[in-house]
């Protein structure tokens, strides 16, 4: 009986250790999300907005499959990229719906009034968040916060965007083509000019 009840503890022990193992790995997969650099998450972005975050609902889609969450963000600045449009819808992986709930790893989470800064990609006319939680930004105070909740300069941060943006050459002048036949009417109404000066 002792002996049965040494076994039953050894494979207890060994299922605790193999679930607290499980735990800890737990972290280590959102840990694999590679690291994107500012400055490539300014490359791959067809907008870069800062804004207030005004309305966030989860829906299911069509299907009933999955849930997505539409945020929507009251443009406060572009950085690059925009139309002017006031409001941008952002959609997300994941959220809640009634008692239904979708979580996805490494999806950024937005917050009804959280002022943030994002690097958007278009989808179709929604957008979709660049690099995934990397690619939003809590703005506080004149500074930046990531995920990992390190802060930086906001005015630091736009340098960093801003040196990677491409800006026209304003040394090289461009040119206004004429219009077609703009040389053909001068020369219509120079030889209507000689015409008369003959009569």
């Amino acid at each position: 009986m002792a002996k049965d009840f040494r076994i039953s503890m050894d494979m207890t022990a060994k299922i605790a250790i193999l679930i607290m193992a499980l735990l800890a790995a737990a972290p280590a997969v959102s840990a694999l999300m590679a690291e994107i650099s500012v400055e490539d998450l300014t490359r791959e972005s067809d907008v870069i907005a800062i804004g207030d975050i005004k309305e966030v609902e989860s829906r299911w889609n069509l299907w009933r499959t999955m849930i997505y969450t539409y945020s929507t963000l009251s443009v406060e600045k572009y950085i690059k990229g925009g139309e002017g449009a006031e409001t941008l819808t952002i959609i997300t992986e994941g959220g809640t719906v009634g008692e239904s709930f979708v979580l996805v790893e490494d999806v950024p989470v937005f917050t009804k009034n959280e002022k943030v800064l994002v690097f958007l990609k278009r989808a179709g006319s929604e957008f979709s968040v660049a690099g995934w939680a990397q690619g939003k930004y809590i703005v506080e105070n004149e500074s930046v916060r990531d995920i990992s909740g390190e802060k930086v300069s906001l005015n630091d941060f736009l340098r960093r965007i801003g040196d990677v943006i491409p800006v026209p050459d304003a040394a090289t002048p461009t040119k206004t083509p004429a219009a077609p036949g703009f040389e053909a009417i001068l020369g219509l109404l120079g030889l209507l000019a000689v015409h008369r000066l003959l009569e």
